[in-house]
């Protein structure tokens, strides 16, 4: 049978658009019958993993293994419950997985550990956490986060490499001041006890404000980026990607305005490619500190800078050499991973502040998105297969 005209080239512009991040730029794109189907597998293991955290260790083996058994027949029973309620056979086989197929599954265990008599802090925790992963995994892969990161490629080392240019002229002074604030004892006092939940808002909180400033800074960027025009420009990056095949004499009729979740898909994916290099500056600063720290902090030292004895000091790693001790603790751990996310935003402030640092921090970037924006203009105006 001879394929629609056209159907190969659009398949494979769609896949490039895919390993591009733009997902939601692909016609007709679904993300319950596009990504809920891939994540099937995550789903499962939060099921697992849930009635894991579910069973009691105390029970014997059997006991355990009737509380799963108990665990799979509730998720049937829900599914026949569903069937029944959409006017389906009882035993029909789900064709799709939409969001109350996928909230089955990850709820499930929670259910179960409230049918056990599992405390409600316990049973709230095990609901929130399944749902926390799977609506991140959702996340990540619908707006095409995770397949971006995997196909950056030569693009992400070559960007690499005009960042860290613009770390050396943007970051000397910076690191200098962090250094003198990683030998300040008011710092570990700080920085050193922070934990659990507080530590994660911290962390977050800076991952919020680099974020933010990427987007107010490039904001006319981001404009150009979603109001894409036919022209000559157009065309010339057009023909430097999978959709040359639909680039003809003319230009493509000037498309329509962006839907929300496309300009949000084209965002995250600038977002992603130029925090990529953020997060490589800031992690770069916090593993200078770990290893500084290894040399210059000893557990004395960090025990009392944190308020502790050298007994009640956690460590994750203790070391004796010939020179003398080497030990690696949970204070300067953390520690070294929050000097790095403020290196982090720092550096994000300096590339985007400075005019020379900005070219050399996002044109490649830009023009590679400029790029496959003008391969939408001519794959969205390019013949469709019949449907």
């Amino acid at each position: 049978m001879t394929a629609p005209p056209g159907a190969g080239t659009r398949a494979d512009v769609e896949r490039w658009l895919l390993r591009r991040g733009v997902p939601h730029l692909i016609d007709g794109y679904d993300p319950r019958e596009d990504v809920l189907v891939r994540l099937r597998p995550l789903l499962v293991v939060l099921f697992v993993l849930g009635m894991a955290l579910a069973l009691r260790p105390s029970w014997p083996w059997w006991g355990r293994g009737l509380a799963a058994l108990a665990g799979v027949a509730l998720v049937i029973a829900a599914y026949v419950l569903l069937n029944l309620a959409r006017g389906r056979p009882a035993a029909h086989r789900p064709e799709r997985v939409g969001f109350t197929e996928a909230a089955l599954l990850v709820l499930a265990p929670a259910a179960v550990d409230a049918l056990l008599g599992g405390g409600l802090r316990e049973t709230v925790g095990i609901a929130a956490g399944a749902l926390v992963i799977a609506v991140a995994g959702y996340a990540l892969t619908s707006l095409g986060i995770l397949s971006l990161l995997v196909h950056l490629g030569r693009a992400a080392l070559e960007g690499l490499a005009e960042t860290a240019a613009v770390a050396a002229r943007a970051m000397p002074l910076m690191l200098a001041v962090l250094l003198f604030l990683f030998l300040a004892s008011e710092v570990w006092e700080t920085l050193g006890t922070v934990e659990g939940w507080r530590f994660g808002a911290v962390f977050a909180a800076f991952a919020v404000l680099g974020a933010g400033v990427l987007v107010g800074a490039l904001r006319p960027e981001r404009r150009a980026l979603l109001a894409p025009r036919p022209g000559d420009e157009a065309r010339r990056r057009a023909l430097a990607t999978p959709a040359a095949p639909l680039v003809g004499d003319g230009d493509p009729p000037p498309p329509p305005a962006l839907t929300r979740m496309q300009r949000v898909n084209v965002t995250v994916a600038m977002l992603t490619s130029l925090g990529v290099r953020v997060v490589a500056v800031g992690a770069a600063v916090g593993l200078f500190f770990l290893l500084f720290g290894l040399l210059v902090m000893t557990p004395e030292t960090t025990a009392a800078w944190t308020g502790q004895t050298t007994a009640e000091l956690p460590v994750l790693a203790d070391v004796q050499t010939a020179r003398g001790r080497i030990v690696l603790s949970e204070p300067l751990v953390r520690a070294s991973i929050l000097l790095g996310a403020f290196a982090a935003v720092y550096f994000a402030v300096a590339a985007v502040g400075d005019d020379r640092n900005r070219r050399e921090f996002v044109d490649d970037e830009l023009e590679r998105l400029h790029g496959v924006m003008a391969a939408w203009l001519y794959y969205r105006a390019g013949p469709r297969p019949p449907s």
